[in-house]
């Protein structure tokens, strides 16, 4: 079992309970934010433009571990290099993708937009200092958001 992501465009909502794609969710009360766009709970439907995110949840904490290293902020990381989510501030880069679920939810495309704006930035920074593995991944979750923001929903499983 492992990370999933799916990017849907062309979305509108269904009652169809036997043919939907995604329901509108976030497993925590603090994230609804990151939904805003859609209806929590209710069930969508549209064209499914991207599923090219697909790892090991393990792998996904190194990656949003890594962010961080990334980003300067390596004080954001416990003694024994994970994420210290009890101090991690909502003001940095990629703040929606750290503190977000690995396994379940979705992400708006304002929440899209936002974080296709961080990758974007950081970009060349990325370029230089991840090694290939690891950029490819950095420029995956790029492309989602990038397809992401323009009316779409980037759904986790």
């Amino acid at each position: 079992m492992g990370l999933a992501v799916r990017v849907y465009k062309n979305i509108k909502q269904t009652n169809n309970e036997e043919e939907y794609d995604f329901e509108a969710f976030v497993i925590d009360d603090n994230w609804k934010y990151k939904i805003k766009n859609l209806e929590e709970g209710k069930l969508y439907e549209g064209d499914c433009v991207d599923r090219t995110i697909s790892y090991p949840y393990s792998a996904h904490n190194r990656f949003r571990e890594t962010l961080l290293k990334l980003i300067g902020r390596d004080d954001l990381l416990t003694s024994e290099g994970k994420v210290d989510w009890a101090n991690l501030p909502s003001d940095i880069p990629f703040y929606e993708l750290i503190d977000f679920a690995d396994n379940e939810g979705c992400l708006d495309w304002e929440v899209s937009e936002k974080l296709y704006k961080d990758f974007k930035d950081w970009e060349t920074k990325a370029d230089e200092f991840y090694s290939d593995f690891q950029i490819d991944k950095y420029k995956e979750w790029l492309n989602v958001f990038e397809l992401g923001k323009d009316r779409g929903v980037v759904v986790f499983s």
